[in-house]
C-alpha cells in the first residue's frame, strides 16, 4: 500500500574557525578533575503498586505489528439522564486520575435565524465573565486553585462549556461549570472589554487572506439573510450594536436542560458520577422562554456572478476557493462522501494536493472539505496559490473535480483513503479531553451510541461505485463559485478570459459588495 509522508528536518552545526593569517591559540587545558566518591548503592525500591484493569492495558503489553496494523478499540459509551432531563454520555477510563466534562447544547448560532449575527458567539465567550456568585477574576482564580483546564463557547451547531481536572477535584470543578452554565450575569464592564477585543480582531481580518476568503464565501453562497451567510462572530457593525439584552435573550433561548447533554470521560464510576451530577446540575431549570432550534434550509442556487474577487493589492499569493452549498451532517451518504473527499482533497496524498503542490508547484498545500453542520455547510476546494499561477490553479481544481465525476477512482486510492480515515480514529480518543470532544458529536448530531463502533466497518464498505455515485450527486462543477482573494489589478483580465465565468463580483474583506 502506498503511503506518502512529508518530513522536515532542521540541522544546526557549530563550526570553530581559524583567523586568516595567524596561528590559532588554544585555551589552556582544564585542570584534572578531583577524585569523586563512587555513588552509594541505592536502597531497594518498594514494590510497584498493582496496576488496575484499564481498557488499554492489554494493548500496551504488546508493541504494534511491523506491518503498521492498528487495532482500534472504540470507547464504550453509557447513557443516562438526570432527574431534570439532562442527558449524560459517559466513558469510564481509569488509567489516569483525570476527568473531563463537557456540557454540550445541541444547537448553536446556525439554528436560531432570529438571533442577530455575532450574538451567539459573543454570548458563549461571556459565559465565564461573571456569575451570580463570582466575578470573572474570582471564577478564574477558583479554576486555577484546582489546576483545571476550562473553556466556554458557542459555535454553529452547539454551545457549551468544559472542564478537565484531577478526579479528586471533580466536585469543585462541577460546581464551577454548573455556575458558569446556569448563572451567567453578562456584566456590562466585561461586555465592553470583550467588545473592544472583538473589534480589534475584526480590524486584523483586513490583513488575513484566509479570514477574508471565509467572509466572502459565506456572503456569496448564502446571502446575509441566512445564518451561514454571516461570519460566526459577525461584522464590526454587529459587534458595536450588540447590547446586554441580546445576550440574555440568546442565553434564555438556547440554554435549557432539554437541549443539554453532559459528556464525561475519566476516572470515576457511573454511580459516583450520577450522584455528583445530580448535586451540581440537578436543580437546573430553563431560565426563560426557550425556543426550539430551527436550522434554515439551504438557499436556492444563486444566479449572481460566479467569479468573486476580494482585492488585496500587492499580494504575492492568491487565496483560491471553489465553493458551493454542501450537505448536512445527518446525510445517508456521509461515509461515502467522507471517503470521496479524502481522495479528492482531504489528505496529503489527495489528487488536489498531488496535482497543485507536488506536480505543478502552485502552492504549499491545497485540499477540499465538506463543512457538515446541522444544515448544509459549504463545500470548498482550494488553497493559497502563487499569484502568477492563480488562473492555472483554478483550472486544475476544476479538472480534478470533474475527474472525480467522470472516472472511477483507483483501488489503491480507495485503500489509501480508507486507511487514513481508520488510522486517524485512535488519535480521536487518546486523552479524556479527546474522548469527550469526539463523543459529544453523538449528542449534537443525534448519532447512535455505537457510532464509533460501527464506523470502521462502514468505511470499509464504501466501494469504487459509491465514490463515483456521491461525486456525481454532490459535486457540481457548473455551479461552483470561484472566490479569490488577491491583487485584482493583476488577476482580473486573465481570470475572466481564461475561466469564462462572466464579469466578476467585487467584495470587501468582510464579504460586503463593493462597486
Amino acid at each position: 500500500m502506498r503511503r506518502i509522508v512529508s518530513l522536515g528536518a532542521v540541522v544546526m552545526v557549530g563550526i570553530l574557525g581559524v583567523a586568516c593569517g595567524g596561528t590559532p591559540k588554544l585555551p589552556p587545558a582544564p585542570p584534572a578533575p578531583s577524585p569523586v566518591e563512587p555513588p552509594k548503592p541505592l536502597e531497594p525500591s518498594s514494590p510497584a503498586a498493582p496496576r488496575g484493569d484499564t481498557p488499554d492495558a492489554a494493548f500496551r503489553e504488546k508493541a504494534p505489528d511491523e506491518d503498521g496494523t492498528v487495532v482500534f478499540t472504540p470507547p464504550k459509551v453509557e447513557s443516562f439522564r438526570l432527574k431534570n432531563g439532562v442527558r449524560v454520555l459517559f466513558v469510564e477510563r481509569r488509567d489516569l486520575p483525570i476527568v473531563s466534562v463537557r456540557l454540550a447544547l445541541k444547537a448553536g448560532a446556525g439554528d436560531y435565524p432570529a438571533l442577530k449575527p455575532g450574538v451567539a458567539s459573543f454570548m458563549g465567550s461571556m459565559l465565564e465573565q461573571g456569575t451570580k456568585s463570582r466575578t470573572a477574576l474570582q471564577l478564574s482564580d477558583d479554576y486555577e486553585e484546582i489546576g483545571a483546564q476550562h473553556a466556554a463557547w458557542c459555535g454553529w451547531d452547539s454551545c457549551g462549556g468544559s472542564v478537565k481536572t484531577l478526579a479528586k477535584h471533580l466536585d469543585r470543578a462541577l460546581q464551577l461549570l454548573a455556575d458558569v452554565a446556569t448563572h451567567p450575569t453578562f456584566p456590562d464592564a466585561e461586555i465592553e472589554r470583550l467588545r473592544s477585543r472583538r473589534l480589534a480582531a475584526l480590524a486584523q481580518e483586513k490583513t488575513q487572506p484566509g479570514a477574508m476568503s471565509q467572509n466572502a464565501v459565506a456572503a456569496a453562497l448564502y446571502g446575509r439573510n441566512h445564518p451561514y451567510g454571516n461570519a460566526l462572530g459577525g461584522r464590526a457593525d454587529d459587534v458595536k450594536a450588540l447590547a446586554r439584552k441580546d445576550l440574555v435573550k440568546a442565553y434564555e433561548t438556547m440554554f435549557t436542560p432539554k437541549n443539554a447533554t453532559l459528556v464525561v470521560a475519566g476516572d470515576i464510576t457511573q454511580k459516583a458520577l450520577a450522584d455528583k451530577l445530580e448535586s451540581s446540575f440537578g436543580a437546573w431549570a430553563a431560565a426563560g422562554a426557550a425556543q426550539a432550534p430551527r436550522t434554515p434550509a439551504a438557499p436556492a442556487t444563486s444566479k449572481a456572478p460566479r467569479l468573486v474577487l476580494v482585492d488585496k493589492p500587492g499580494a504575492a499569493q492568491s487565496q483560491v476557493a471553489l465553493v458551493e452549498v454542501g450537505v448536512p451532517r445527518r446525510n445517508a451518504d456521509r461515509d461515502a462522501i467522507t471517503v470521496m473527499n479524502s481522495i479528492l482533497g482531504g489528505i496529503f496524498s489527495s489528487r488536489i494536493n498531488l496535482n497543485l503542490r507536488e506536480a505543478n508547484h502552485f502552492t504549499y498545500g491545497a485540499g477540499s472539505r465538506f463543512a457538515m453542520r446541522h444544515g448544509p455547510g459549504p463545500f470548498l476546494a482550494g488553497g493559497a496559490m502563487v499569484s502568477e499561477k492563480t488562473a492555472a490553479a483554478v483550472g486544475e481544481l476544476f479538472r480534478e473535480i470533474r475527474r472525480m465525476i467522470d472516472e472511477d477512482v483507483k483501488d489503491e486510492e480507495l485503500a489509501d483513503a480508507k486507511s487514513d480515515i481508520k488510522h486517524g480514529l485512535p488519535g480521536r480518543f487518546e486523552t479524556v479531553n479527546a474522548v469527550t470532544s469526539a463523543v459529544e458529536d453523538i449528542a449534537i448530531y443525534d448519532l447512535p451510541l455505537d457510532e464509533f463502533v460501527t464506523l470502521p466497518k462502514r468505511i470499509d464498505a464504501v466501494t469504487v461505485k459509491d465514490v463515483r455515485r456521491v461525486a456525481k450527486k454532490y459535486l457540481h462543477p457548473e455551479a461552483l463559485k470561484v472566490v479569490i482573494v488577491g491583487d485584482r489589478a493583476k488577476l482580473e483580465s486573465e481570470l475572466t478570459q481564461t475561466l469564462r465565468l462572466g464579469a466578476p463580483e467585487g467584495r470587501d474583506a468582510y464579504g460586503d459588495l463593493v462597486q
